[in-house]
């Protein structure tokens, strides 16, 4: 996946495509089935949730998981759509894996869930006809959805509590330091403005192998989150 540097923020018309293709998908019926994760879910949490929390999103990234793939059964011609809306659509021919690209602005990619150890990690979205990238990692996103009111649009994002717990998990897995680096920042950022009941909650629901993650991440980064 690409970055920007660092020191590069999202531009308006970054931020003017994302909202042309929340409302696609809103067109075709697709967002209901969708939660938007990654680094443009805290676009949604300054706008829409949070009422002093500034982001700063720095990733051409947007990154969409796909709840359930076998719902729903009718399909979603979003190939031929986004082709007719500026996006350029390029296919893995090791992975299959599809992602759609505007211009140097923006690349929207698909996630699926990986349960079992003998799930496939990339497999096939049967509603959009392309196959999505499968990490295990995002699993614990999707069972604390937040849904909300943003604009004409209802948009699912994970929880702003689970959001940091699930960046604390994955940072020593991130092979480039930018990366790592970056989500760090992100976490110290939020931590302020979220519920901390709520956190601990879900903390304590994760499995011990999860918490113990967490908190190697946090004593390693001086980062209290309890």
């Amino acid at each position: 996946m690409e970055q920007i540097s660092l020191n590069t923020y999202i531009t308006k018309e970054q931020e003017i495509v994302l909202w042309d293709l929340i409302d696609i998908f809103d067109k075709q019926g697709l967002l209901p089935y969708v939660m938007l994760i990654g680094s443009w879910s805290e676009l949604i949490y300054d706008k829409y949730y949070f009422s002093d929390y500034v982001s700063q999103i720095r990733t051409r990234d947007i990154d969409f998981l796909y709840k359930n793939l076998y719902k729903p059964k009718t399909k979603f011609d979003i190939i031929s759509i986004l082709k007719e809306k500026g996006f350029h659509c390029e296919t893995s021919r090791l992975s299959g894996v599809t992602k759609f690209m505007m211009e140097d602005l923006l690349t929207v990619e698909f996630l699926i869930r990986v349960l079992g150890k003998g799930d496939p990690q990339h497999r096939e979205i049967p509603s959009l006809g392309i196959v999505g990238i499968g990490l295990r990692d995002i699993n614990m996103l999707e069972q604390y959805p937040l849904v909300l009111k943003c604009g004409d649009y209802m948009i699912t994002v994970p929880e702003p509590e689970i959001y940091i717990l699930q960046k604390l998990i994955i940072n020593p897995k991130r092979l480039k330091i930018e990366k790592r680096e970056k989500d760090l920042e992100s976490i110290r950022r939020l931590l302020p403005h979220i519920n901390k009941e709520r956190l601990q909650e879900i903390y304590h629901m994760l499995t011990v192998k999860q918490r113990k993650a967490v908190d190697a991440t946090c004593k390693a980064q001086y980062i209290d989150i309890l």
